[in-house]
């Protein structure tokens, strides 16, 4: 009861605290993390209060050990020697508590050093995958915005662990009293209840080393956190597109196109990718302060198990301490989904260039000379099509993201979630879909390849009668076709990708959704890629290749 009560107040005078420093004016025009850190300033004395308290205990329980072994001597059947006894040691415990906090961390951590959980991860992150901010010159962009939103949370982790350390002390003192009222009382205050306090406490103090086996758990010990970002999150890759020959949104045409003037709807597309490319570190960076918050949940979690199992059931620990360790190795989950699903491409997201397109008839239209319809058509498509491969390329690499930080997110929900639960389809199509959405381009072309075998590249259209057309006009039937064939190719790739977001809401049970519905934009997305291909096969059906237009190499 006494524990509870202390709780209680404990609780409500930090949210007194921390409504009374928010409702100040000085904090205004503050950030979060300047806000984190004067709450971790402003409490930065509440250790020594609760050393002193524990003082204080000590002194009571030395007093009483006293009265009480006077008691014994006069009458031993009704004060037992234990009970001065123990109260010596737990008002010593108390007076050396400095010295009993070092033995709980080292009783955890045996002198390992683990994570810096209170380093910059998440600006170093975001400054590795936000350089296109730099680049272009542009501080008024999403790169800029998320990276200033890193800077501004990235005292948090900071404030995690001044929480999670006052937790420590207070468990600590718990402890020992705890063990005092089991030997007084053994029938009354279970052992466990002082053990468990200590453990949870010297894991509170020993937090970077409990956050190092929580990453090890789920990475391993081979491959880096760096390293797997670099694995997974690889940016680069993203500017490949089978569509499109060489880099299909190049930074620095980009910035020459903008310096001069000359910008295509093409180019805004590709700045629009590269000015947000930033958020996939900021996931990151998400993804490592939610790990810090679930490490500290799931201790309190599993030492609320050992005190009343009937009313915290052990999962409960365990779920947020491996959600939280999965959170630590998001890149490298990533990336071992990457590869479960696209082996041999799992660097980025990309179409493998020596399988990619292999052109279009027509000779290269010179865009804004004769400004003929089709010449419009063509030059329309010919800009937008590469960029918006690799932007529809980035969006589902985020979304897949997203998706697998969902996944992780709900196992440490119960079973009576239904399909949302740990185990239930919701989360398992949440975790497969967002695998297959980290590599689309290269599902697709698996995709293709099952469809159409090795005649998915027939994009090369070949007009079976041209009897009474002059060679402009072929060409301009050219130039009509091969803009065609582009937009079907877009539209394919989006297709595919919305028929991936209807599955995974098939899986969710949300009843607005049919795989019907999932499976024809699966299939219809990979036909419409493969329109010369299916063209091809109709006509071979129908027995009319001698008319019309046929596709090949």
């Amino acid at each position: 009861m006494m524990e509870k009560r202390f709780l209680r107040v404990s609780a409500a005078f930090v949210t007194g605290f921390i409504g009374l420093i928010l409702s100040h004016p000085v904090f205004a025009q503050s950030g979060v993390d300047d806000i984190a850190e004067n709450i971790t300033n402003s409490t930065e004395g509440l250790p020594g209060l609760v050393t002193a308290v524990l003082y204080l205990v000590g002194l009571l329980l030395g007093y009483t050990a006293i009265t009480k072994t006077i008691e014994h001597v006069n009458n031993p059947t009704q004060t037992p020697l234990r009970v001065p006894v123990i109260r010596f040691l737990a008002g010593g415990a108390l007076f050396s508590i400095p010295i009993v906090y070092e033995v709980l961390e080292q009783t955890i951590s045996n002198g390992a050093a683990g994570f810096n959980i209170t380093g910059n991860l998440m600006t170093q992150a975001s400054n590795l995958f936000g350089l296109a901010t730099g680049l272009l010159g542009l501080a008024g962009n999403i790169n800029a915005m998320l990276l200033n939103i890193a800077g501004e949370i990235e005292l948090l982790p900071g404030l995690v662990t001044a929480v999670a350390y006052l937790l420590g002390l207070i468990m600590g003192g718990i402890g020992v009293i705890k063990i005092k009222d089991h030997v007084e009382d053994p029938a009354r205050v279970p052992l466990k209840e002082g053990v468990i306090n200590l453990l949870i406490g010297g894991a509170m103090f020993a937090l970077p080393v409990v956050f190092e086996a929580m990453f090890i758990t789920i990475n391993g010990a081979g491959i880096g956190v760096f390293e797997a970002i670099m694995s997974a999150l690889n940016l680069v890759s993203f500017t490949n597109s089978g569509e499109d020959p060489g880099l299909a949104c190049n930074p620095a045409a980009i910035l020459l196109g903008f310096g001069a003037g000359t910008t295509t709807l093409g180019d805004v597309i590709c700045n629009s990718w590269m000015t947000s490319s930033g958020i996939l570190a900021f996931l990151d960076a998400v993804a490592y302060l939610l790990g810090l918050v679930f490490g500290v949940w799931g201790l309190v979690r599993i030492k609320n198990h050992v005190i009343n199992p009937q009313q915290t059931a052990l999962h409960e620990g365990v779920t947020r301490l491996l959600a939280g360790g999965a959170f630590f190795a998001l890149p490298a989950v990533v990336s071992a989904l990457q590869m479960t699903f696209a082996p041999a491409t799992a660097v980025g997201l990309q179409a493998t260039r020596a399988v990619s397109n292999t052109g279009f008839t027509g000779p290269a239209v010179v865009c804004g000379v004769n400004n003929s319809l089709d010449e419009a058509m063509e030059c329309f498509m010919n800009d937008i099509l590469g960029p918006g491969h690799v932007a529809l390329n980035f969006f589902s690499f985020v979304a897949g993201m997203i998706f697998i930080m969902i996944g992780i997110s709900r196992l440490i929900k119960t079973a009576q979630e239904g399909a949302r639960g740990p185990g239930g389809m919701g989360t398992i199509g949440t975790f497969i879909i967002g695998g297959i959405l980290l590599s689309a381009t290269t599902i697709l072309r698996a995709l293709s390849g099952t469809l159409f075998a090795n005649n998915m590249t027939m994009t090369r259209a070949n007009l079976a009668y041209v009897g009474g057309m002059t060679p402009l006009e072929t060409q301009a039937v050219y130039h009509v076709i091969e803009a065609i064939l582009k937009f079907m190719i877009l539209v394919g790739l989006i297709s595919f990708v919305r028929g991936l977001f209807i599955m995974r809401d098939v899986a969710e049970g949300n009843q607005q959704a049919s795989m019907m519905a999932g499976m024809t934009h699966i299939i219809g997305g990979a036909l419409a890629v493969n329109l010369g291909p299916l063209l091809n096969a109709v006509q071979q059906t129908l027995g009319i290749t001698a008319f019309g237009a046929t596709f090949g190499m």
